[in-house]
């Protein structure tokens, strides 16, 4: 976090600075935000006439999600010999961090309404998965095939992730609603969406010669045995954005 927040402070100060001197992006607005992406800090200036610039950090806190699945019984046999289904307790995490810069656009100049174009830098990593019940022994020894890996067990547990693009850009619309009569309180509400590509799950798989490495595997290698989930994920490209964010006038 301190990695976010000093550079954020820095650019404040060199920022107001700046609008000191130049006489343009004269004002700055400091404020906390709450939206669909986590709780966040953000900055937020004038760019002339009918345009605004915004840069920020947002964190969502680790949402989990449990589902019980069903399992081969052996995961590397033959279609015709692998075993009953085993239940298993699978855990799914999602977890956002992302810095972010924003340009907002006012058609109208007598009211608050923007549209808002921008782009998102995160981490690859949006959720992590992993079962909560052991798996089959036969999953530390057989394991499962995937383009000449070994993706198996380690101790009956697996641990993979979904992941995305780290550059998302974003549009969206909002509205700017003043809530003191001096204007340096405001209220910010905005809606959009960040595409964020196809995401993808990757868990450990071992080469037959070298070090494991994360491993690629398409929904279709799981034989609906995950009721569907990753497909469903495959085809989320967008993350709705919606949040409201309460500034205060530096200067």
């Amino acid at each position: 976090m301190k990695k976010i927040i000093i550079p954020l402070l820095v650019f404040l100060l060199s920022f107001g600075a700046q609008a000191q001197e130049t006489g343009f992006l004269n004002h700055l607005s400091a404020g906390i935000q709450l939206g669909s992406d986590g709780f966040g800090i953000g900055l937020a200036a004038p760019l002339g006439s009918g345009f605004r610039a915004r840069a920020g950090y947002s964190f969502l806190p680790s949402v989990p999600y449990r589902k019980t699945v069903n399992v081969p019984e052996h995961p590397g046999a033959a279609v015709s010999d692998k075993g009953r289904d085993i239940p298993v307790d699978a855990k799914a995490s999602l977890q956002l961090s992302d810095l972010e810069v924003f340009l907002d656009y006012y058609p109208l100049s007598d009211n608050g309404f923007h549209v808002s174009a921008g782009l998102l830098f995160g981490s690859r990593k949006i959720v992590n998965i992993k079962n909560v019940t052991p798996l089959p022994n036969d999953y530390n020894i057989i394991g499962l095939d995937v383009d000449g890996y070994t993706v198996k067990a380690v101790g009956n547990n697996i641990e993979g992730y979904l992941s995305a693009n780290p550059a998302r850009p974003y549009l969206g619309v909002g509205y700017d609603i003043p809530i003191s009569a001096d204007n340096r309180y405001s209220l910010s509400v905005d809606i959009g969406a960040f595409y964020w590509g196809k995401p993808e799950l990757y868990v450990p798989g071992e080469p037959l010669i070298g070090d494991w490495i994360d491993v690629r595997v398409p929904s279709s290698y799981l034989n609906g045995h995950d009721d569907g989930l990753i497909g469903k994920a495959e085809r989320t490209i967008f993350y709705p954005l919606m949040g409201i964010h309460f500034y205060r006038l530096l200067f």
